[in-house]
């Protein structure tokens, strides 16, 4: 491989690259919505039953893709921790507004 190959395959990664963001930020989008709906619901902010058919589905979709089910276990296990995550902040910031708005 010559550094003309090398520079040719680095430029179709930082195109894959910025797909993914965009596609991340349109998943972020939506899960947001989820996380005000389960707030506004008093649901759980994790929803394990859900995670494992998530799960099941990617390993399945891994294969089918020919990709190693463990990168994208690991990958959509961070990216589901990030939606939690938020979806808790959502939750404290509900109750925090309800809080204030009882005291006043």
């Amino acid at each position: 491989m010559n550094n003309s190959n090398l520079e040719n395959l680095r430029t179709s990664i930082d195109q894959i690259d910025s797909e993914l963001i965009n596609l991340l930020s349109k998943r972020f989008e939506l899960t947001e919505k989820v996380g005000i709906y389960k707030a506004a619901n008093n649901l759980m902010a994790q929803d394990s039953v859900r995670e494992s058919e998530k799960f099941d589905k990617l390993i399945k979709l891994s294969e089918e893709h020919n990709l190693n089910p463990e990168y994208a276990l690991i990958i959509f296990r961070c990216i589901m921790d990030a939606a939690i995550s938020r979806h808790q902040e959502i939750q404290g910031s509900l109750k925090e507004t309800d809080t204030s708005s009882q005291s006043s």
